[in-house]
């Protein structure tokens, strides 16, 4: 982006305020109090054609009529009004616009006709427009704060490296206040709201060149332009700025609108976060952790050569066990002191506890065991991060317990281990002491904990696929009525994949049962038809037929009871399938959600899949790599792995399958693609799919 672009945005030599009131306890006056009280240097032009002045400053009667390039405008009139004053805006070349108004896309049809035409207007007239409903930009380095935020009338507003972009106006007032609290400063705030045009990852995308700003907070409660966000993250990843997402109010609307058991396994809010870690952003689960994580993760950096393991020293032995176990609970795997630093601390006479705690006890009290038994741990090449937890002496003796980890940290090589730290009392100038001194550190357990993951899960974007939808598959689909697709049509589609299923044979509806099959008995029988996505469900399966008698009279005890399930119900063929057995099943499927897009489930299958709910999910498509790491995510599968001398299945070709079939989401056409089940078999000899269905 340009720079001037960015200088627009968070220091304009120039800002229009359309609608500013003289009335100082009026909300529109806010934002010039709030210019002149932080001292903003640069000019300032109030237009209301009500009035001469606005609070001691001449005032304009429009953007246009000002005597000089504007940089920024901030809208603060009603949603109609606004858009004759954005239309001003584009006449006079303004570079960002702001639009504090609500009454468009959250307001019905014609709030959404308002929002299309202020997006309409940016885009033809080529400026940054932010909003409508937003509460406005603040950067606290050059004191802009152009907002109608009530937190930004503090006398002062601390200054920092960390830019917030939040989707609700009233966060960001919620975390200067809390950040202010916990000694967290910013540099930038910017209210997106509606997003008409710009969003976070426009803004995003922008705010990443700066000099001044380490790392990013964004609190979301939707997501509007995935192309838009994926782009800022990789590219805050690439300038190693972390980005950390806080998500409320993940719809569940592709869960109702789902025929598959891949809809009910795969909710919106599993497909949201795996699309955040898929681009590289990390979500927290606490506000607190929205907090303190983006700081921490800019200081502490796991080193290349290190194991991903968490070493935890204690001075409590229960505050160190807290620690431990709310690591774990996050899938950290901890590690104990080396077997040389134990023999180390032995010799130099620091009890070190049993266990993979260290635990110093009230040995580090002292200065000199503390900062001994830190350093030892973090120039030990087997200590991945070390996370120190400190007892009471944090609170009362913050000199005894917090300077031996500092000055260890400002002596430690450059390739030492990370330190964190979790004072247990409330310690606010121990805190400080450790913050100044270059090591994180937590108000709470939780938050430390899911920093720590974090750290360990790291933040590269996944690798994408490098392989389009096959042309015939593409052809087949275009064949496809509008709809669910039946069994047999379905898996042709998915055949053109590289999937395959059992030996079969097609029947009409009203066609006699050959004397001789082109395969044994015993076999399965499936009534086939697009108003039976479940069979099961419908009884329109039977399984291990043994003779022609039995087919006949499965048959027709299957049409009956669809006929029960589903009056009326279309019948279009009747397939016979070998009864193929393999070791383990699986379910593969293809789901579009309405936040996150195209996504990609595997689990366990057959009828358990929704029970156990063990699966994992990346958006789709995804490559064979990435595919490999889904199955090692799903727990039931360590049953094909030779678990306690069982026979290992072909998990590769299940793998295989998985990315094979998230080619779909290529093609806007499909809401829902699944096999289930897809039958493992013996290391070597593939998988086989059992059924199929598509919606498109």
């Amino acid at each position: 982006m340009p720079a001037a672009l960015l200088d627009a945005l968070v220091s304009p030599a120039s800002i229009a305020i359309v609608g500013a009131s003289n009335t100082e306890t009026k909300l529109t006056a806010r934002p010039m109090r709030f210019l002149k009280r932080h001292g903003f240097a640069g000019r300032i032009y109030p237009v209301n054609p009500a009035r001469d002045t606005v609070l001691g400053e001449k005032a304009w009667p429009s953007v246009s009529a000002i005597p000089e390039p504007i940089d920024f405008a901030y809208i603060l009139l009603d949603a109609d009004p606004a858009i004759e004053a954005l239309k001003d805006c584009a006449t006079a070349g303004v570079k960002i616009v702001a639009i504090l108004a609500d009454g468009f896309a959250e307001a019905g049809e014609e709030g959404e006709r308002r929002q299309q035409e202020v997006r309409r207007i940016a885009e033809d007239a080529g400026m940054l427009l932010i909003g409508p409903n937003s509460m406005g930009v603040v950067h606290t380095a050059s004191g802009f704060a152009a907002t109608t935020n009530a937190a930004f009338g503090a006398a002062e507003i601390g200054r920092g490296r960390l830019a917030v972009i939040s989707q609700s106006g009233s966060v960001i007032g919620t975390l200067l206040s809390r950040g202010a609290a916990r000694d967290i400063a910013f540099s930038t705030f910017v209210s997106v709201g509606n997003e008409a045009a710009a969003g976070i990852g426009e803004i995003g995308e922008i705010l990443v060149d700066h000099d001044g700003i380490d790392g990013f907070l964004l609190f979301m409660e939707t997501i509007r332009n995935r192309g838009a966000l994926a782009a800022f993250a990789a590219k805050a990843h690439a300038a190693g700025k972390p980005v950390v997402a806080y998500m409320i109010g993940k719809s569940e609307e592709g869960q109702a609108l789902s025929v598959s058991h891949t809809g009910a396994l795969t909710g919106s809010a599993e497909a949201v976060d795996a699309l955040l870690r898929s681009i590289g952003i990390r979500k927290a689960e606490q506000l607190e952790t929205l907090l303190e994580a983006p700081g921490a993760l800019a200081k502490a950096r796991l080193q290349p050569n290190r194991p991903k393991t968490a070493t935890v020293i204690a001075t409590t032995g229960g505050g160190g066990a807290m620690v431990v176990d709310q690591l774990s609970a996050r899938g950290v795997e901890i590690a104990g002191a080396s077997t040389a630093a134990k023999a180390h601390f032995a010799e130099k006479g620091i009890p070190s506890g049993h266990g993979k705690l260290v635990d110093v006890t009230l040995a580090g009290a002292r200065y000199e065991v503390m900062k001994e038994a830190v350093s030892t741990l973090i120039r030990d090449p087997q200590t991945g991060v070390l996370i120190v937890a400190i007892g009471s002496s944090a609170q009362f003796d913050p000199e005894l317990a917090v300077k031996p980890i500092v000055d260890a940290v400002a002596e430690a090589p450059e390739d030492a281990a990370p330190v964190l730290a979790f004072p247990l009392p409330h310690a606010p100038d121990s805190m400080r002491l450790l913050e100044a001194g270059g090591v994180p550190t937590f108000r709470t357990v939780e938050s430390c904990a899911e920093t720590v993951a974090m750290l360990m899960q790291g933040a590269a974007p996944a690798t994408a696929p490098g392989t389009g939808l096959p042309q015939d598959a593409s052809d087949l689909i275009d064949r496809l009525a509008s709809g669910t697709a039946d069994e047999v049509t379905s898996a042709a589609a998915f055949q053109t994949l590289g999937l395959r299923g059992p030996a079969q044979l097609v029947l009409a509806p009203d066609a006699p049962v050959p004397d001789d099959l082109p395969f044994a008995y015993p076999v399965v029988a499936k009534l086939v038809s697009p108003d039976l996505p479940h069979k099961t469900e419908a009884g329109a399966i039977r399984v291990g037929i043994a003779d022609k008698s039995e087919l006949e009279a499965a048959i027709a005890a299957m049409r009956a009871s669809a006929e029960r399930f589903h009056p009326g119900f279309r019948l279009s063929s009747i397939l016979v399938q070998e009864l193929a057995k393999g070791l383990g099943e699986a379910l593969i499927g293809l789901s579009r959600d309405p936040v996150a897009g195209p996504v990609v489930t595997v689990a366990m299958g057959g009828v358990m899949t929704e029970i156990y709910r063990d699966s994992a999910v990346r958006p789709a498509p995804v490559n064979l790599e990435e595919a490999r790491k889904m199955l090692d995510d799903v727990k039931g599968f360590e049953l094909l792995r030779g678990f306690r001398g069982r026979p290992k299945g072909d998990l590769e070709a299940l793998a295989e399958a998985v990315s094979a079939l998230s080619l779909l989401a290529a093609d806007m056409r499909i809401e829902e693609a699944e096999a289930n089940p897809v039958l493992v078999l013996e290391d070597g000899k593939g998988v086989v799919m059992l059924d199929a269905l598509i919606r498109t």
